[in-house]
Parts: C-alpha cells; structure tokens; sequence
C-alpha cells in the first residue's frame, strides 16, 4: 500500500555562486512511527517498508535506523522477498510504537555524496508498505505517521558556537486517513 512521499538531502541552502564559508548545509531524513493497534497479546505483525526512488537508493550513503522500543537499530535497505524494492523489515508486537529512519550516513569520507564535505546528495521517491509473507498475524491495523526532519548544519560545525536548526513536518499519507488495515 502506498504510503507517503521522501526526500533526502545533504546540499548546501545556497550553492554557488554564493561563498561556501557562509552557506549552511540541508540535512534531511525520512521518519516514520508505526503503531501496531492490534489487541495486545495478539500475534506479532512483520511489515515491509519499501522504498522507491530516483535516483536509486545506495546503503554506501544512508543509514536505516529502527527502534521498536530496545534502543536503535543499525541496518542496510534490503530487497523485499516479493518485489525485489529495497526495504525494511520490521517486526511490530501488538499494542506496540515503533520509528523507522532512513537518513544519509554523514559519517562517510569524499567523495561519498553524502559526506559534508562533498554535500551532494538528492534522492527524492515514496514508500510503500506491506504485510510481510511471514507475518505471524494476517490482519493488522497500524497508524501511521511520516515526517520529514531536517538539520541545518553551518560551514564550520566545529566552531564553539556552531548555529545549528532543526525542521520538522508530517507529510500527508496516499490514502486518507492514518491507519492503515491489512
């Protein structure tokens, strides 16, 4: 099912011609808290969380973070078993909140476009989600909410009194409403 449109960016706020010393870095992320409204006590659900998008997506440049309540998660996009997309798989308990992040990895070195040395990051597609084959339970209610957060990092972040902001907005979900049932 679709769910939501992404972007994300490493890129300076103003390129060239304008002076990389006083232009800040955009710094955006894919969020996405899933809330598993099944009764408690029934069987665990297992989501796929696709993504496709333009250009393609490269673990080399992003890092896939969950939380389903044990802290974070550290993992590559892997290809769904059915469409092949790259996706995240998650195990979701009933009654229980999780967040998914997919964020460019900014720990990379150049020439890696995700470093913020280079900054030149765009990738721009939507998300899908799916009950997985090997969901325990079959049906599922799951509330869903996507956001977009960013970071706007100055030239010199080592500086004492580096001037960092920070964005955040909900963005609309393909089918109306904000619960999704399988």
């Amino acid at each position: 099912m679709f769910l939501s449109s992404f972007e994300l960016l490493v890129k300076p706020i103003a390129p060239p011609p304008f002076d990389p010393a006083v232009s800040r870095r955009a710094v955006q992320a894919y969020f996405l808290t899933l809330s598993n409204l099944n009764p408690v006590g029934a069987a665990d659900v297992a989501l796929s969380i696709q993504f496709t998008a333009t250009p393609g997506l490269n673990n080399d440049e992003l890092i896939a973070i969950v939380d389903v309540g044990a802290g974070n998660i550290f993992s590559d996009l892997v290809p769904d078993p059915v469409t092949g997309k790259p996706s995240q798989q998650l195990t979701l308990p009933s009654g229980v909140t999780a967040l998914v992040l997919l964020q460019p990895d900014l720990s990379k070195a150049a020439p890696n476009r995700a470093s913020l040395a280079v900054a030149n990051l765009e990738v721009r597609g939507y998300v899908e989600l799916s009950l997985s084959p090997f969901s325990a339970n079959k049906t599922a209610e799951i509330l869903v909410t996507p956001q977009i957060r960013g970071t706007f990092i100055p030239a010199a972040p080592a500086s004492p009194f580096a001037d960092f902001d920070q964005q955040s907005y909900t963005l609309p979900t393909a089918n109306p409403g904000a619960i999704i049932k399988f």
